[in-house]
């Protein structure tokens, strides 16, 4: 073999294997980018219900990441009635790409009564196909404002929630998504404290329509029950397992953990017993409706 020839020779090995690599970058490349969220675009929306009793501001707000903020994004909630500032830039969720609500682009903003306006990329279904939620404030406080989460993009804002006051909201069903479900809700007092809780709710394999949930702001805490669903949560951790999650999460931010430390905080976990909350029959059959609109 001449030498000229095993020159053309080693140039055409060296551009096959340099495609080669090129085109495996490019597969890995893809593949990397379909396990990858987008970021959540910022958006900013003004409106006021039909009767103008308030002129409401929702807004996300994109974050910078760093050690101290591990969210991308939160989204902030204020208005004002009759000409007086209510509410101006509270906090109302926070999230990152792979938190809910997946809201691609700027949501639709729905007012559904006076007070009450749904936010959502996607409408809402006819309310014989709808879950059914009554919201009641059993508190002796007024709320400010009361964020109901339903389906993973759904979301509820109700405003200026008096103490005894209910309302029925028709949310997107959830009992064909699978064998569980979640409502949760947040909300301020016109006092400034501050309320949440939630509940997932184990969909029976025989359920062949929606649910009907009832949703109940105490002082100090929010509950969920459904009519028609058992709802359940994992106890919670005692004193000595928290400490203990928490020396294993040093741990591993020093990069000191053992398998032994991993094995004890499986155990932990593991061993969280479910309490499960029955069904409520009376749910919704004697909670009245305010017909604010």
């Amino acid at each position: 073999m001449t030498m000229r020839k095993m020159t053309f020779n080693l140039i055409a090995v060296g551009i096959v294997i340099s495609l080669i690599l090129t085109v495996i970058g490019a597969v890995i490349s893809f593949i990397s980018s379909l396990g990858d969220e987008p970021e959540r675009p910022p958006f900013k929306i003004i409106s006021s219900p039909p009767q103008q009793t308030y002129a409401v501001t929702v807004e996300r707000k994109k974050l910078e990441v760093n050690e101290e903020n591990p969210w991308s994004w939160k989204i902030y909630l204020g208005y004002a009635s009759q000409g007086q500032q209510v509410l101006n830039e509270v906090e109302v969720d926070v999230g990152d790409s792979s938190s809910a609500p997946y809201w691609d682009k700027s949501p639709q903003l729905n007012w559904i009564y006076e007070n009450t306006f749904r936010l959502d990329d996607t409408a809402s279904m006819p309310e014989s196909e709808s879950d059914v939620l009554f919201v009641r404030n059993d508190s002796a406080s007024a709320l400010s404002y009361l964020y109901v989460n339903g389906e993973a993009n759904e979301r509820f804002f109700i405003l200026n929630l008096e103490p005894q006051a209910s309302l029925k909201l028709y949310a997107r069903p959830q009992w064909e998504r699978g064998d569980s479900c979640w409502f949760s809700g947040s909300g301020r007092f016109i006092n400034g404290g501050k309320v949440d809780g939630g509940k997932n709710f184990r969909i029976s394999p025989s359920a062949k329509g929606p649910g009907r949930y009832c949703l109940s702001v105490k002082e100090n805490a929010i509950t969920v029950v459904s009519r028609d669903f058992e709802g359940y949560e994992l106890r919670e951790f005692a004193p000595e397992e928290r400490k203990q999650i928490e020396d294993y999460e040093k741990k591993l931010k020093a990069r000191q953990a053992r398998k032994a430390d991993e094995r004890i905080i499986d155990k932990i976990y593991s061993n969280r017993a479910e309490i499960i909350t029955p069904k409520s029959p009376d749910c919704g059959a004697a909670n009245p409706v305010s017909t604010l609109r």
